[in-house]
């Protein structure tokens, strides 16, 4: 199977505003795909103070740059705050969870190296 081509340009700050999260959920966070392939994953996550992702993994590199607020981003077991123009690059398999500590925004990028093209073209 070919790759996927994907082309678009998103205004982040647009998104942002068009999908906040709901202040009566749980969960005090909002995730809205802006790209999905076979190999890539680009997400907007919004949310308010509270909010959590539980700890996971990702069989790819992601990374979380920070748009808008802060939020402690858990590594590994490092806990590391950061704020508004940060992003963290995490390594495939690595424990990772991200808890809001001022309203704000992030994006997630999720690369799936598993299923990356062959460069030979097989």
């Amino acid at each position: 199977m070919s790759e996927e081509r994907v082309f678009e340009i998103f205004d982040l700050n647009a998104v942002i505003a068009e999908f906040p999260p709901d202040p009566e959920s749980k969960a005090k966070h909002r995730a809205e795909i802006l790209v999905k392939s076979e190999t890539l994953r680009v997400v907007v996550v919004t949310a308010i103070v509270g909010g959590l992702l539980h700890e996971h993994h990702a069989p790819g590199p992601i990374t979380v740059q920070v748009l808008e607020g802060a939020f402690t981003v858990t590594i590994d077991g490092q806990p590391r705050l950061m704020k508004t123009g940060e992003i963290a690059i995490v390594a495939p398999d690595v424990p990772h969870g991200v808890v809001c500590e001022e309203d704000g925004a992030f994006l997630l990028t999720i690369a799936h190296l598993s299923h990356t093209p062959d460069p030979g073209g097989e």
